[in-house]
């Protein structure tokens, strides 16, 4: 197959392209990213594999994003001999239109159409071939297994010599394949009827071994049976027992429980007396305790008297000396407040004298602004218009001295003539001129021949004077250089070269100039921001802001004068403003000093006065709280006696002891009792005895439930017929084993010529490695040198490269080197198969990992399979850089 050309119409974000391919030799077609390369192929493969009438995924993305437009796709491409060209539009208007170009043309439409090229492509394109021979943009190098090419196994065939195909072989091994896959699955798994015939006859010894089972559980029932009724004798014996048992422990517990009895109501007569001495004990103490309570609440009470009598003392000689601190620190604050008021006003008159200084500044800044922008604007207009550079009167004085130095060579060395007219004169024309130079009558002239010349003799005659090549090469440089010359004098609008020079060196004076001023303009205008220089630079303006803040600064001085309050003169200078202000924070200072001692003697006599006051608070009120206690503690004391004297309450408490005593006494006679009847013991055994009752209890009913549910099994069992259904299916699994064996002879039949076939095919697959990995080393060592080596596996596919006796996986090769091969075994194919079933080769932006010197030598190698093998090979890029060793490569540029 080769395409020739292919025309896209709406296509993704092609609107309309048409590319012509040559019919042989590489071809780049290079453009920006997402210009559509990669698209015209996809755009081909779907118009040989979809219909016009599909709406498949792959067709709908051909549709562009921005337009509701039916894609169209236009091939022309020659395919078995035969020339078409084929065109289709899917999603809107289907279409479908084939023009058979030759031999004899044809114009076919729709399905008919369609049919022709299905037959086409059936029988003259090798599917595996055409997807192999394509490296995309996501491989890596990779070829697809070509194993299953026909028209590469005919190639490979004919170069190893094997004539391992005959005919008819492809059509026996697909007859016994068929045969094969009959019997088995593609992973060699039974299927069909020999998968049936196993089934069944497993699922007939199945039913045979259930079969038994049943009747074995039939066997089984019986004996279960027996032993139900068994088990039943024995838990009603068992629980005879247990009942027996169970009323000797209940009557063992009774006579247990009564002691147990005895001994709980003696503990509780004795925690109750225990209680009563407790709480006897605890109102005597309590007694005790409010007796010591009141005598120390009486002393505490006379302590704090003392202490209050001593503080009232000292508050006393205290209150003069705050007196006098208070004094001290009001005269302080006066004197700190009238010297702060002198600072004040010090500093405002310094502050004018500051502001006075800042005007003068501005309005000097603001002056020398405005000449600036004058003079910049005044050197901007010397510019001279149409300004000339120097570059312009370099290039335009070595073109004049150029032409002057060639002009004297050329006269130098150019022939003279010498004319001496006779009666009738003589004209001289050099050629191309339109001016004659006339020697008259008996004159003589001296002609320097710098270009062909044209002498009229009288009588018609004319000489004519030829100069040699060199003299005409010579005159055209003049020619030249003159042109030159006088194009760059009429684009600066000079009329010589020295004038040009005039200018060009007045344009450099007027920008020096210019130049110069912005500098001082942008200085001046120093820390205040660049966009301040260039609004006075761009719009050739004195900057608004400098004349408001101007205006502002005058604003400020004539409202600091007026708002003197007491109209005295300003200092003399700015050192005498500082002066007095010193001066003045200096007394100020001093005055702050003393307010602050007056005033921290004042706090400290504050202070103290505050702490003794506080002390007498506390003694006053702790003085009546103590009190009060006193009056209450003395008032229940005396109640309480009054309910309760002392002695009886003493008297209580010897009474509560002893009759503790006494029920201690009881106490240890009810414990003794309860050791002697082991209380303890005889509440287990009567737990132990219910429990045995009620185990064998369980046991008889279940050993019952059991019993009837044998019963009713064995009698449902008795009617089933069970022997006779195992007798039916051992007869089925005679049968199934029959159909099994004859099955199963075939099957293995099948399954061994299989094999041998196989066996034989994967025999010629090995003798077709061969040439295939002589066609690859042979184009590998025109790349990597002569040591380079490869090893093919039975499936054609790359399993190691050897270069220079180092052997390396594929799969552990970088990038670069597995795209390199993979460009190789495609060229490799291509050159084994015959170009009349063969297929384009189609490289997608490859070769981006690989080193210039590799990209040197993969050109040539693409080169001379375009050139000497007669492969079309396409190279689709966005770096044509990468290609541009290959000899003889056309290129075709897309652009958006």
């Amino acid at each position: 197959m080769r395409l020739h050309r292919l025309t896209l119409r709406d296509v993704k974000g092609v609107r309309e392209r048409s590319v012509d391919f040559p019919d042989h030799g590489v071809v780049v077609v290079e453009g920006p990213n997402e210009v559509g390369k990669t698209t015209m192929i996809e755009a081909f493969d779907a118009l040989l594999s979809f219909k016009a009438s599909s709406r498949a995924a792959g067709v709908r993305a051909l549709q562009p994003v921005d337009r509701d437009v039916g894609p169209f796709v236009e091939a022309e491409l020659t395919i078995g001999g035969t020339r078409v060209r084929f065109a289709k539009r899917w999603l809107r208007q289907p279409a479908t239109t084939l023009s058979v170009l030759g031999p004899r043309p044809e114009q076919l439409t729709g399905d008919v159409a369609q049919q022709r090229v299905d037959t086409l492509v059936r029988a003259h394109l090798d599917r595996t071939l055409w997807d192999a021979l394509r490296l995309t943009q996501s491989g890596d190098g990779t070829v697809a297994s070509l194993t299953t090419s026909t028209v590469l196994t005919e190639a490979l065939d004919a170069a190893a010599g094997a004539h391992q195909h005959a005919d008819g072989a492809d059509a026996l091994l697909q007859s016994v394949q068929a045969e094969y896959s009959t019997y088995f699955t593609p992973t060699g798994r039974p299927t069909g009827d020999y998968r049936a015939a196993l089934a069944g006859h497993t699922e007939a010894q199945d039913a045979v071994a259930e079969a038994h089972r049943r009747v074995q559980e039939g066997a089984g029932l019986l004996a279960r049976l027996a032993a139900a009724r068994q088990r039943r004798e024995e838990a009603e014996g068992a629980l005879a027992v247990a009942a027996h048992q169970l009323g000797e422990a209940e009557e063992a517990g009774a006579r247990a429980e009564r002691v147990a009895a005895a001994r709980a109501e003696a503990q509780e007569r004795h925690e109750h007396a225990r209680q009563l001495h407790v709480a006897a004990v605890a109102a005597s103490t309590q007694r005790r305790r409010q007796v010591q309570e009141c005598e120390a609440l009486v002393a505490e009470v006379a302590a704090v008297e003392k202490d209050r009598d001593l503080a009232a003392e000292e508050a006393e000689a205290l209150s003069t000396a705050y007196l006098r601190a208070r004094e001290r620190a009001e005269e302080a604050a006066r004197v700190t407040e009238g010297t702060e008021a002198l600072v004040e006003s010090c500093r405002s008159r310094s502050q004018l004298l500051a502001d006075a200084d800042e005007l003068a500044r501005r309005e000097e800044l603001l002056d020398r602004v405005t000449r600036l922008v004058e003079e910049i604007a005044q050197a901007r207009a010397d510019v001279p218009s149409p300004a000339v550079e120097r570059e312009a009167a370099r290039r335009a004085r070595s073109l004049h001295d150029t032409l002057s130095e060639l002009l004297r060579q050329h006269d130098a060395e150019s022939p003279v003539l010498h004319v001496e007219a006779g009666e009738s004169g003589v004209a001289v024309q050099r050629a191309g001129g339109s001016e004659r130079q006339w020697v008259r009558s008996s004159d003589e002239a001296r002609v320097v021949l710098t270009h062909d010349t044209v002498v009229d003799l009288p009588d018609r005659t004319r000489l004519r004077i030829q100069l040699q090549d060199d003299s005409h090469a010579r005159m055209a440089r003049i020619v030249q250089l003159q042109e030159q010359l006088f194009d760059v004098l009429r684009e600066s609008g000079a009329t010589d070269v020295e004038e040009l020079e005039r200018s060009a060196e007045a344009t450099e004076d007027a920008r020096r100039s210019v130049l110069e001023l912005t500098r001082d303009l942008q200085g001046a205008l120093a820390g205040r921001g660049d966009d301040l220089a260039a609004q006075a630079l761009g719009a050739g303006l004195v900057p608004g802001v400098l004349v408001e803040e101007v205006s502002e600064a005058r604003r400020l001085l004539e409202e600091g004068l007026a708002a003197l309050a007491d109209g005295s003169d300003l200092p003399a200078d700015g050192r005498a403003a500082r002066a007095a202000v010193n001066e003045a924070v200096s007394r100020h200072r001093r005055a702050r000093e003393e307010q602050g001692a007056a005033q921290v003697a004042l706090d400290q006599a504050r202070t103290a006065v505050a702490r003794l006051t506080q002390r007498l608070d506390r003694a006053q009120g702790r003085i009546q709280v103590l009190a009060e206690r006193v009056d209450d503690l003395r008032t229940r004391l005396e109640r309480e006696r009054a309910e309760q004297p002392d002695e009886d309450l003493a008297a209580l408490v010897r009474q509560q002891a002893e009759r503790v005593e006494a029920e201690s006494a009881r106490l240890r006679r009810a414990e003794e009792a309860m050791a002697v009847a082991d209380v303890d013991g005889a509440r287990a055994r009567l737990a132990s005895a219910r429990e045995q009752h009620r185990r064998a209890v369980a046991d008889r009913e279940a050993a019952l439930h059991e019993l009837h549910t044998l019963a009713g099994q064995v009698e449902m069992t008795a009617g089933e017929g069970r022997e006779e259904l195992y007798d039916l299916a051992v007869a089925e699994l005679q049968e199934a084993e029959r159909l099994l064996v004859a099955v199963d002879r075939r099957a293995r039949a099948a399954r061994h010529l299989h094999s041998t076939l196989t066996r034989h095919r994967d025999a010629a697959h090995r003798t077709y490695v061969r040439p295939y990995t002589e066609a690859l080393e042979e184009l590998g060592r025109q790349v990597y040198g002569p040591g380079f080596g490869v090893t093919v596996d039975d499936q054609l596919g790359l399993a190691s490269r050897t270069l220079d006796g180092a052997t390396v996986g594929f799969a552990e090769l970088s990038g670069g080197a597995k795209e390199q091969l993979g460009i190789l075994a495609r060229l490799a194919v291509a050159r084994l198969v015959d170009p009349v079933q063969g297929v384009p080769v189609v490289i997608d932006d490859a070769l981006g990992y690989s080193d210039p010197r590799r990209l040197r030598q993969m050109g040539e190698v693409l080169g001379a399979a375009g050139v000497t093998d007669g492969l079309q090979v396409i190279l689709l890029t966005c770096t044509p850089e990468r290609y541009s060793s290959i000899p003889e490569a056309r290129t075709i540029r897309l652009t958006a």
